[in-house]
C-alpha cells in the first residue's frame, strides 16, 4: 500500500505543476489571432491586392511624362557656295554641335473600349476575395482554437475522473485489507483490490500524459512557449436542447468568396472583349530646347503641341473570339462553383445541427447514468462494508462509476465542440466569442 501511496504522491505533484498561466476562451481566441501567420499572410495579400485596385483606378488620370536630353557633335553637315570673283564664297554649317532637349507630355484616356473600367472591376473583386479569405481564415483559426481549447478542457475533467477513481481504488483496497486483517476477505480479494489500484494509477498517469499532450497542442496556436503550463478558467455552459436554425449567414466567407470569383469572371469576359474598340487618347506636349525646331539659328526656343491619337488593332485568327469564349466559359464555371459551394454550406449546416442535438440527448444520457451509477456505487460500498458484497462486485461497480463519470464529464465538452462546428458552418458571430 506504501507504494500505492508513492505513486499517487507522484502523480498529485505533477498534476499540481500544471497550475500556471489562466486562460479563458476569449484570451484564447485573442492570442491564436495575434500569432497565427496564415492570418498575417492573408492580411499581407489583402493590402497588396487594394494597392492593385488603387493602381487600376490611377488609369483613368492624365499621365505627365518628362525627357531631357543633351549632347555634342563633333562634326556637322555644311554646304560651300563659290561665286565668281570678286564676289565672296558662302560656306554655313547646317546643324549645331551642341543640343539641348527638354519634352513634356501629358496623356489622357478618352476612350479604351472599357479597359480601364474592366481593370477596375477585376481589382475590386479581388480585393473582395482576399478580404473574404482573412475572414475564413479567421473563422478557421477560431473554430480550430475552440477545438484545441475545448479538448483540453476535456482532459482536465479525465484527469479528475481519473483522480476520483483512484481515490475510490485506494479506498476499496484500505477496506479489503481491513476485513482481510479480520478475517473476513481472503486473499484473493485483497489481490483483486490491488490490481484495481495499479490501473487506477496508470490511468491516471495516462490522463496527465494526454492532457500534457493536448496542451501543448494548444499552446502551439497560441504561440505560447512550450514550457508553460495553463490552467482554463471557464466554467462550461449546462447544454441546451434548443439551437439555432440552420441557415448559413450571408456573411460566410466561403459564400463571398464564391461570389467574388463570379463577379472577377464577369470582368475578364468585359475585359476580353474590349478589343474589339479602339482605344482613343489626347495629348498635349511642351517641348523647350536649343536649336529645337529651328535648325539654323542656334537659339533657345519652344513650342506647345495639342493633338489626339487613335489605335486599333485585330487579329486575324480570332484571336479576341476565342478569349471571349474561354472567359465565358470560365463565368460559367464559376457561377456553378457558387452553386455548389451554396448547397455544400446548407448540408453542412443541417448535418451540424443534427450533431447538437445529438450530443444534448448524449450528455442527458450520460447524466442520468451518473445518476445511477453513483447511488448503485454508494449503496454496494455500505453492503461491502457490511460484508454482504464481494470486494470483486465492489471493483466491477466502481469501474462502472468511473465509465458514468467520464461520460458524463465528456459528453458536457462534446456539447460545446458540436456546437462550436454549427456556429463555423453558418458562420455565426459567435464563433469568434468567447463563453
Amino acid at each position: 500500500m506504501r507504494t500505492y501511496l508513492l505513486l499517487f504522491g507522484a502523480v498529485m505533484l505533477l498534476a499540481t505543476a500544471t497550475a500556471g498561466r489562466d486562460l479563458n476562451l476569449s484570451q484564447a481566441l485573442s492570442l491564436a489571432r495575434e500569432h497565427s501567420y496564415s492570418l498575417k499572410n492573408a492580411d499581407a495579400v489583402h493590402k497588396a491586392a487594394l494597392s492593385s485596385l488603387s493602381a487600376a483606378r490611377a488609369e483613368r488620370f492624365p499621365t505627365l511624362s518628362a525627357s531631357a536630353m543633351a549632347n555634342y557633335v563633333d562634326y556637322v553637315a555644311r554646304f560651300d557656295i563659290s561665286l565668281p570673283p570678286p564676289s565672296p564664297s558662302i560656306s554655313r554649317e547646317v546643324g549645331t554641335h551642341e543640343t539641348y532637349q527638354t519634352d513634356l507630355r501629358l496623356n489622357l484616356p478618352l476612350f479604351t473600349g472599357g479597359r480601364i473600367s474592366g481593370n477596375i472591376s477585376l481589382a475590386v473583386a479581388t480585393a473582395e476575395l482576399d478580404e473574404a479569405l482573412v475572414s475564413a481564415g479567421e473563422d478557421q483559426l477560431a473554430y480550430m482554437t475552440r477545438l484545441e481549447y475545448f479538448t483540453l478542457n476535456r482532459a482536465d475533467a479525465v484527469v479528475e475522473v481519473a483522480k476520483a477513481s483512484f481515490t475510490r481504488a485506494e479506498t476499496i483496497a484500505k477496506d479489503v485489507n481491513s476485513l482481510y486483517q479480520a478475517g473476513a476477505a481472503d486473499s484473493v480479494a485483497l489481490l483483486e483490490a490491488d490490481l484495481a489500484v495499479t490501473r487506477a494509477t496508470f490511468a491516471l498517469q495516462q490522463a496527465e500524459i494526454a492532457r500534457r499532450s493536448s496542451e501543448l497542442r494548444l499552446l502551439t496556436y497560441l504561440g505560447l512557449d512550450a514550457t508553460e503550463q495553463l490552467s482554463l478558467t471557464d466554467s462550461l455552459p449546462t447544454p441546451q436542447d434548443s439551437v439555432g436554425d440552420a441557415t448559413v449567414s450571408s456573411n460566410k466567407p466561403e459564400l463571398i468568396v464564391a461570389d467574388a470569383t463570379v463577379r472577377a469572371g464577369q470582368s475578364r469576359l468585359r475585359l476580353s472583349r474590349t478589343d474589339y474598340f479602339p482605344t482613343i487618347t489626347a495629348f498635349g506636349g511642351y517641348s523647350y530646347g536649343k536649336p529645337n525646331l529651328d535648325r539654323f539659328n542656334n537659339t533657345w526656343n519652344d513650342y506647345f503641341t495639342v493633338g489626339a491619337t487613335l489605335s486599333w488593332s485585330f487579329n486575324l485568327g480570332r484571336k479576341t473570339a476565342a478569349n471571349s469564349r474561354a472567359a465565358n466559359f470560365g463565368l460559367e464555371a464559376a457561377r456553378m462553383n457558387r452553386e455548389q459551394v451554396a448547397e455544400n454550406l446548407d448540408k453542412e449546416a443541417s448535418l451540424a445541427r443534427e450533431q447538437v442535438k445529438l450530443a444534448y440527448r448524449r450528455y442527458q444520457s450520460a447524466r442520468e447514468e451518473f445518476r445511477i451509477a453513483s447511488d448503485n456505487y454508494r449503496l454496494a460500498s455500505a453492503q461491502h462494508r457490511d460484508g454482504t458484497l464481494s470486494s470483486n462486485r465492489l471493483v466491477t461497480i466502481e469501474s462502472d462509476l468511473t465509465a458514468a463519470e467520464s461520460s458524463l464529464s465528456t459528453a458536457k465538452i462534446d456539447y460545446q465542440i458540436a456546437l462550436s462546428a454549427f456556429y463555423y458552418t453558418t458562420g455565426s458571430e459567435n464563433l469568434r466569442k468567447g463563453n
